[in-house]
């Protein structure tokens, strides 16, 4: 036993040499704040040189951290809940108590898991790896510095340390750890992590120049293997953006090294590649899910603000690219805030992070959809001074409301900025691959302060049932064929076939807003069929789906309505919510079968509630249409009516070719036509007494006026 202790010690004593020897011969002894770390390292004195090291690095002026001691009692005070939530998550750390709920953690989980002796970094415990990655992307140890910096207690400082030299101890770079705590893109995520807890620790009795070798050549084992790969992949996927981002932390860290500046000048590079290749004219990531823009878009405003901090110039497309994916968050932002669940995304409020974009870019407009006042994440990092000065930037609301995002196919339909407005989404191309859903032609709705119909969700990365349910096209507001997905599923992160979209149009207008598209995806069965779908929105809160199927075949065609909860039913052939008040009614105009049956609706990563889902449909032979009114009859009073369409000549038109339906609505009364075939030779229609042509027309009538709008 003895011997076996005298061996421990050799080998720590002699990796302590080793780190600290590596770090002393990494540094650039041209700074000049190093002189005093030169002067004992040349003398042979390496235990000095260290010691004179950390006393550079306790003095350094932190990358991130912005307060002072002066700042707790405000935290305290004006952040009660954020502080609570610290200092219990820090608790747990300590007790090796896991959960990660993070609101940004990429993927959360709801049940703890707890290891009883030494932590096993590489473990899997709910055959999940995204488990796994969560636990070493480290976000959690900053909670744990937090806690010591708001309570002054070591057991957090000396939590942390003892923490990371286990990790580091324990997971050196190897075949084995590469898919699982060396992944890049946790590697590239942790540089910050690290960076931040120690910006909040680095005070503490316990942090040793011993400490603070193995921690700086950990770090610059990350930055070398981060810096020696850059893939096509990383280049196209937001992965890319994660690790360089982490590379340019540790050169701004570790700007002292010899290498700082090769990891700052790569950093960038390759940050720019990846924001010219993966951000699209419209602001968005291309891979369609939010929640991965957004992973992005935090790493680029970070590398913007230790930009203006270290007057480093960037390239002019990261500062325009970022800015750019902050008004992308501002056009699908739904009224309470939160981005929308499209593709493997989260129900997440967006107002932190346009926050620190309206801090960065001093714009009223991103503030007026951002907090008014520091959040406690960006408090953190800008401090009280920076506070007060954003505290007079004048919020100024958007002068658009409804956007359509050309490059990534998305329309996002509002009528106004307030919290109680009505705002509706219609997806309308697929690029996104593996994070992007089997969603074409997908429809949600939010209005009265609540979501009504919505996008299922994720759930779980993991490939099995959950996976290809929360993905496929049944779990989502659109249209299907025989009871098929639009897409077929292959696996978490492909399809065996991929649908498409063509003949996309929209019309933004004061009064109402209209888009339409055509899914393909049939075209792959033996009696082919096109299915396409026109929306109008009739501002406020009417909106009209005309749904119409091409086909020679017979088939059974359908439409999904996805409801957020189980409060929904059906009255004969009509859906309706079951809410106190402000009710959504989905009212078929034509003959159909409906049902309703019981779903999954997921808010987050590895949280499923149980909802409804309606079904809408026909078995029929050839082409087929559906007309479906929503509205909300509590507070809108309307009667309708499907009514006949007839050439110039009075000629009957069969429904195959063209459908009007009559509203009326108070005073006011709106005549909608659509041509779905236009018979040979024939331009113009007679519909409600009045000769129009066009594919699809608006008529209203106001106070004995008429005005028609030709949509189409």
């Amino acid at each position: 036993m003895k011997r076996r202790i005298t061996v421990l010690l050799f080998t720590i004593s002699i990796s302590v040499f080793a780190q600290t020897k590596g770090v002393l011969e990494s540094l650039d002894f041209n700074f000049s704040e190093l002189k005093k770390v030169k002067e004992a390292y040349n003398q042979g004195n390496d235990k000095r040189a260290l010691q004179e090291l950390l006393k550079i690095y306790i003095a350094k002026q932190p990358l991130y951290l912005k307060m002072d001691q002066s700042d707790l009692d405000y935290l305290k005070l004006n952040y009660p809940k954020d502080v609570a939530k610290v200092l219990e998550t820090a608790n747990q750390v300590l007790d090796q108590y896991f959960v990660f709920r993070d609101e940004w953690a990429m993927e959360k989980t709801n049940v703890p898991y707890q290891f009883k002796k030494e932590i096993d970094w590489s473990i899997i415990p709910f055959e999940d790896p995204e488990w796994c990655y969560m636990l070493n992307r480290h976000r959690y140890w900053e909670d744990l510095g937090r806690a010591y910096y708001l309570t002054g207690e070591e057991k957090y400082a000396k939590g942390f340390i003892n923490q990371v030299t286990h990790w580091i101890d324990n997971n050196p770079i190897s075949n084995e750890l590469l898919n699982l705590s060396w992944r890049r893109i946790e590697a590239g995520i942790r540089c910050e992590n690290w960076i931040k807890s120690f910006e909040y620790v680095k005070h503490s009795k316990h942090f040793t120049p011993q400490f603070l070798a193995k921690f700086l050549m950990s770090l610059k084992e990350h930055a070398e293997y981060l810096n020696k790969d850059f893939s096509n992949f990383s280049k196209t996927s937001n992965w890319g953006v994660l690790e360089f981002h982490g590379l340019f932390n540790v050169s701004q860290f570790l700007n002292d090294f010899k290498d700082a500046d090769n990891w700052q000048r790569h950093a960038l590079n390759n940050l720019e590649t990846c924001i010219n290749l993966q951000i699209l004219d419209d602001g968005t990531q291309w891979e369609q899910s939010p929640m991965y823009h957004n992973e992005v878009f935090h790493c680029f405003m970070n590398v913007n603000l230790l930009a203006q901090r270290k007057h480093i110039k960037l390239p002019k497309d990261i500062v325009q690219k970022t800015r750019d994916m902050a008004y992308a968050n501002i056009q699908w932002q739904k009224p309470n805030f939160h981005q929308p669940l499209l593709g493997d995304s989260d129900d997440t409020d967006l107002r932190g992070l346009l926050t620190l974009a309206a801090y960065l870019y001093q714009d009223s407009v991103l503030k007026s959809r951002a907090y008014q006042t520091f959040d406690f994440n960006t408090y953190c990092i800008l401090g009280k001074d920076e506070m007060l000065s954003y505290r007079q930037l004048t919020a100024k609301q958007p002068e658009f409301l409804s956007v359509f995002q050309k490059s990534s196919g998305d329309f996002y339909m509002r009528n106004s900025w307030d919290e109680n407005a009505s705002y509706t989404s219609f997806h309308l191309k697929k690029l996104g691959c593996g994070h992007g859903h089997d969603n074409i032609l997908h429809v949600s709705l939010f209005a009265n302060g609540r979501d009504y119909l919505v996008d299922n969700g994720r759930y779980t990365y993991v490939n099995t049932k959950w996976r290809a349910f929360f993905k496929e096209s049944k779990s989502h507001n659109t249209l299907g064929v025989d009871d098929l997905s639009n897409s077929v599923y292959g696996s978490s992160w492909s399809n065996k076939y991929d649908a498409t979209s063509k003949g996309i149009e929209t019309v933004i207008s004061e009064s109402f807003d209209y888009a339409e598209a055509e899914n393909i995806a049939y075209e792959r069965l033996e009696n082919p069929v096109t299915m396409k779908r026109q929306l109008l929105y009739l501002k406020p809160n009417i909106w009209l789906l005309f749904d119409s199927f091409h086909t020679k075949g017979r088939h059974k065609f359908s439409q999904y309505f996805n409801f957020p909860d189980s409060s929904v039913e059906l009255n004969y052939n009509t859906i309706e919510t079951t809410y106190k008040k402000d009710n959504l009614r989905i009212q078929p105009i034509k003959d159909v079968e409906v049902s309703l049956k019981d779903s999954w609706f997921s808010s987050e990563y590895n949280l499923k509630t149980e909802s409804k889902r309606a079904e809408i449909f026909n078995h029929s032979l050839g082409f087929t249409s559906f007309i479906t009114l929503l509205y909300f009859p509590d507070q809108t009073k309307l009667k309708y009516e499907k009514i006949p369409v007839y050439d110039r000549n009075n000629k009957l038109l069969s429904d195959s070719q063209a459908e009007a339906i009559n509203l009326s609505i108070e005073e006011t009364n709106y005549t909608i036509m659509v041509v779905y075939n236009r018979p040979p030779g024939t331009h113009f229609y007679s519909v409600n007494n009045q000769i129009v042509s066009g594919e699809v027309v608006l008529i209203e009538t106001k106070d004995g006026k008429t005005s028609t709008k030709v949509i189409k």
